[in-house]
């Protein structure tokens, strides 16, 4: 029988993740709250701001990294962008990426990419509203 690999888990990663998830998610929250009670709830405004927002800070923290390596700790990158970003909106991911796609010069990788999320998003969305609802 094989051993197991040693594996040493990156704890300061983790816990980078860990808060910038934590600090991300309140501010999506708070985000939706503010915007909402502002603007009213007819219309997902919050979302759609967060959505904005993560892509921005997103973008603009990706492309520090990549333009000028070592301007920003790897821990700390970890904490601003899977954490933070992640933590406040997927979005930003998703924009991200297909803009890394049409800048590799794969256009057709990056509609694949707008379509599937898009299609299987919503009909996984539906999955989960009938299996909820299949359940009583």
């Amino acid at each position: 029988m094989r051993e197991l690999p040693d594996m040493k888990l990156p704890y300061d990663q983790i816990a980078a993740v860990a808060i910038g998830g934590a600090i991300g998610s309140v501010s999506r929250f708070l985000c939706g709250h503010l915007l909402g009670n502002w603007l009213g709830t007819l219309f997902p405004w919050g979302t759609l701001m967060v959505n904005i927002l993560g892509s921005i800070w997103l973008g603009y923290i990706a492309t520090i990294s990549l333009q000028r390596p070592g301007s920003l700790d790897p821990t700390l990158r970890l904490l601003l962008t899977t954490g933070f970003a992640g933590g406040f909106t997927t979005f930003s991911s998703f924009a991200y990426e297909t803009l890394a796609l049409l800048q590799q010069n794969e256009p057709e990788l990056a509609v694949a990419n707008i379509g599937s999320n898009m299609i299987l998003g919503f009909i996984a969305c539906w999955l989960g509203f009938v299996i909820a609802r299949m359940q009583g």
